[in-house]
């Protein structure tokens, strides 16, 4: 084999990847701005009153659940061949942890860090459901991935 051919197969590989945790994370911003049009909850963090405090659901997606989505996949890419039972559960226990920590001591969710760690683990495992949903091939992928997102940011 060519060193030229591995790569821009690693290249190529690490595109689709990119293209994939987009997928997702478009996936994941549809969801959640679709759910906050139709149970509009005026305690969400997106929604606080002050703008110091407030998160925007962009950020809740492609600051923590992307990051902590390609730290998991960074575990299981060293880890031992395990079951996709297996691998949600480090997508789990990543996610519970990461956004628990993270909001221990915000006042958005006022002392109460389980209902963010909750819905994180939530939105971090939408990631592990895109990981399978959105194939290479797809024309799904490329759509979700930089159409949707634009959908959501201008109309919703």
């Amino acid at each position: 084999m060519k060193p030229e051919y591995s790569f821009i197969h690693a290249r190529l590989k690490s595109g689709r990847y990119a293209m994939n945790k987009l997928a997702s994370a478009g996936l994941t911003l549809m969801m959640l701005m679709l759910l906050s049009q139709v149970l509009p909850m005026p305690e969400t963090p997106w929604s606080a009153e002050i703008t110091d405090v407030s998160i925007s659901p962009e950020v809740w997606v492609y600051s923590y659940a992307m990051l902590i989505s390609i730290a998991s996949d960074a575990v299981l890419a060293i880890m031992p061949t395990i079951s996709r039972l297996k691998q949600a559960s480090v997508y789990v226990a990543a996610a519970y942890t990461a956004f628990y920590c993270l909001f221990v001591r915000a006042p958005e969710f006022d002392g109460y860090p389980e209902f963010a760690a909750a819905a994180g683990v939530c939105t971090v495992l939408v990631f592990f459901v895109g990981k399978r949903l959105f194939s290479e091939y797809s024309l799904f992928t490329p759509v979700f991935a930089l159409v949707v997102p634009l959908i959501c940011l201008f109309f919703l």
